[in-house]
């Protein structure tokens, strides 16, 4: 079966074209062929497809070099193969060096269907060649335009452990450009002790030959510690093994998860003091009712009856009676003392806080500001008494411990908000080691405080350092949101 094979003849004399077209066929060949031989009409043919372009060297018109240059404008993947009455050997290595494929003299033309067979598969190679190394170039774009728009970053390293690609979020990182990174090592980028983790990790990846999962702490550009992902695993690369790795900063999403699980054991926490306040609280009534309320009016009962027995008035029985009434009173008054401060009744949140911080100050020999400004609106009772059990509680806190010789309080209200802040200038503390205490039970200072204003659905934020004092800044609604139940 014959092999179709469509020819384009570069020749001025068409004898010699039939002579090589009978030479293709003999070879196996069906010729589909065209004869040309000036630049014209060279480059009118060359608009259609073509498997081989064969020429004479040199004609009246027109050249093998002038055919090759066309040739090479317009394609260069058709095979062009010189076929000339005479050539000299530099005149040969030239056009071989300008593109052309192979040249042999007429004389020698039985070699043409083995020299355009050879040519054939050899063009069909290089086509296979360009499209993978096209397929390749393209890959290598696709590549390099996704990692420079990861957000993420990313790296290769050599067998060293050197830098051999950083994309720019990886540069970026570390207050770099890629050009900067490449060639160096951790230890040029990062602290001692993170640059020998990451090499550790890297060998260890490169030695099992599988990628390896971690979560690291690496300061950036400047200077903050982040909280990264990491997957490194191991790439080949012309017969090497290298390191790459991908990174992913999770600060954020670890720093939340530990503020949600310190938040949920200290609601745990709260719901247990909760109870305990509460249970607390009824045991002092408890306790008060019986053994101070209980037994007086039993001895008031006593005497009542011995008063009904003899029918007189006189005696001690009703003056012990008068006096144990007076008892009473005032065990009452400090059990309702315990519940609500009758001053806040009398006198209003405003000037109970005033009167308060004024006096406690005075009495311990430092100064008090008070500031506040009109409330627009009436505070429920569980409010009011919630602000000044804070405010009570903060200020002894400053006395017994701050070694402050100032305090500021500050109420103020805006809309449906009650706006406290409580400041002292003295020695101050470390916040996480007090929350840590509180959590654990250690302390409960603070815990009491905020226990106070999330169970009327208000907020209270703390800022602390040693040295810097404190402010307490408290939030709360003007109607209690969740009621103690």
């Amino acid at each position: 079966m014959s092999i179709p094979l469509r020819v384009l003849f570069v020749e001025d004399m068409e004898e010699d074209v039939i002579l090589m077209v009978r030479e293709l066929k003999r070879g196996g060949f069906e010729p589909a062929w065209q004869r040309v031989d000036t630049g014209p009409d060279m480059e009118a043919a060359l608009r259609d497809k073509w498997d081989i372009v064969i020429s004479d060297y040199s004609m009246p018109m027109f050249s093998a070099v002038d055919a090759l240059e066309l040739v090479k404008r317009q394609t260069d993947q058709i095979p062009f193969i010189i076929v000339s009455g005479a050539i000299g050997e530099q005149t040969a290595v030239e056009v071989m060096k300008a593109g052309a494929q192979d040249y042999f003299l007429k004389s020698a033309i039985t070699r043409l269907p083995i020299a355009v067979e050879r040519e054939l598969r050899d063009a069909q190679v290089r086509r296979k060649q360009r499209a993978s190394a096209a397929a390749l170039r393209e890959m290598q774009a696709r590549f390099y335009a996704f990692m420079s728009a990861a957000p993420m970053p990313a790296w290769i390293k050599d067998a060293d452990l050197r830098y051999l690609y950083v994309n720019p979020a990886q540069s970026a990182f570390f207050g770099m450009t890629p050009n900067d990174m490449i060639g160096l090592s951790d230890y040029d980028i990062m602290s001692g002790g993170a640059a020998q983790n990451a090499q550790a990790c890297d060998r260890k990846v490169l030695d099992s030959n599988r990628e390896m999962h971690t979560q690291e702490t690496v300061f950036d550009a400047d200077h903050n510690p982040k909280i990264m992902d990491m997957v490194r695993f191991p790439i080949g690369s012309d017969g090497k093994i290298l390191a790459a790795g991908l990174a992913m900063d999770v600060t954020e999403r670890v720093n939340s998860q530990k503020e949600l699980e310190e938040a949920m054991q200290r609601q745990k926490m709260l719901a247990s003091r909760v109870i305990e306040v509460q249970e607390r609280e009824r045991q002092h009534l408890a306790r008060g009712l019986h053994d101070d309320v209980g037994q007086s009016l039993t001895a008031l009962k006593i005497n009542l009856e011995t008063i009904k027995k003899t029918g007189s008035l006189e005696g001690p029985s009703l003056q012990n009676g008068i006096d144990i009434v007076a008892a009473v009173l005032s065990q009452v008054r400090s059990l309702s003392l315990d519940l609500r401060p009758p001053q806040l009744d009398n006198l209003g949140l405003i000037a109970t806080l005033r009167s308060y911080v004024e006096n406690k100050s005075t009495l311990a020999g430092v100064k008090g500001w008070f500031e506040s400004s009109p409330l627009s609106v009436e505070l429920h009772h569980d409010i009011e008494n919630t602000c000044f059990r804070i405010v009570q509680e903060a200020v002894t806190n400053i006395l017994r411990h701050a070694q402050a010789d100032n305090i500021w309080v500050k109420v103020s209200q805006r809309q449906d908000q009650l706006s406290v802040s409580i400041r002292d200038d003295g020695k101050g503390f470390d916040l996480e080691k007090a929350r840590s205490n509180a959590i654990s039970g250690t302390s409960f200072g603070l815990l009491n405080m905020e226990e106070r204003a999330v169970l009327v659905g208000g907020t209270m934020d703390i800022i602390s350092a040693p040295g810097k004092g404190v402010e307490i800044i408290l939030q709360l609604p003007v109607t209690p949101v969740m009621r103690r139940g």
